[in-house]
């Protein structure tokens, strides 16, 4: 029998604990070089962690995939965690041309799961960004209250694409692209997404989410979801944005 060559769950996870080993140790010896003044042999470290963060992001949406069939919704407030999700993204691309907007409605809590979620929203922005012009590229989250739900929406002003195509992305059960992620995610939050045309080019992707009931908001949706470790999804999602799109 033909084995296959597509990583299961089980190969991704080996494969993530042996490369953030690596990468942790490049970082303590990149901050050793750097206090004995080793200026040439710390930018190698550096390469070395940036290499492993480049593989770490190849895998991380097939273990997505798999996370998603363990979706589990809960209330949490929505406001708070795209806008940290921003701030990170914000903090890691200030070096580059590229803008990142925010129109977040105060105190939207909803009911999903915060972890898929965050997945899902880094896909649709590392999409957005590898898709504009790298000096004036404009990507804009946007959070809305609406009556019984909230929207997503993230938006761009770059190159646009063919709509029926995006669409095809986001319906691929079988394979585990940034869009196939997406797509998964919003079948199972049991919502629809929606892709159009941006008036200042690019494109538009929004989908809704339905909102917590006050106690529920009450309760549990001030608790953090952002990872502030080093290899938190973020960041490894970020890494990809150097990446050929089509790949």
């Amino acid at each position: 029998m033909e084995e296959s060559l597509e990583l299961n769950k089980h190969e991704c996870k080996i494969i993530r604990s042996g490369l953030m080993e690596i990468a942790s140790c490049a970082e303590r010896l990149e901050l050793a070089l750097e206090d004995a003044n080793v200026y040439e042999e710390m930018d190698t470290a550096a390469r070395i962690v940036s290499s492993c963060y480049k593989v770490l992001s190849a895998i991380i949406n097939i273990e997505e995939k798999a996370k998603l069939d363990d979706y589990r919704a809960v209330p949490f407030c929505l406001s708070d965690l795209v806008e940290d999700v921003v701030s990170v993204c914000r903090s890691t691309l200030r070096r580059k041309g590229i803008e990142i907007v925010s129109e977040i409605d105060r105190d939207v809590c909803v009911e999903a799961d915060p972890d898929r979620f965050t997945s899902c929203l880094m896909n649709l922005i590392v999409n957005a960004i590898r898709n504009v012009d790298q000096d004036e590229g404009i990507v804009k989250v946007r959070i809305t209250r609406l009556n019984g739900s909230a929207s997503v929406t993230v938006s761009d002003n770059g190159y646009g694409a063919d709509i029926d195509e995006m669409m095809e992305y986001l319906d691929d059960e079988n394979a585990s692209s940034g869009l196939a992620v997406v797509g998964k995610f919003c079948r199972e939050a049991g919502t629809s997404i929606i892709v159009d045309d941006n008036a200042d080019g690019g494109l538009i992707f929004s989908f809704r989410l339905p909102l917590a009931s006050k106690s529920e908001e009450t309760l549990n949706s001030r608790k953090s979801f952002i990872q502030g470790k080093s290899f938190s999804p973020i960041r490894v999602y970020l890494a990809k944005i150097d990446d050929d799109p089509n790949e």
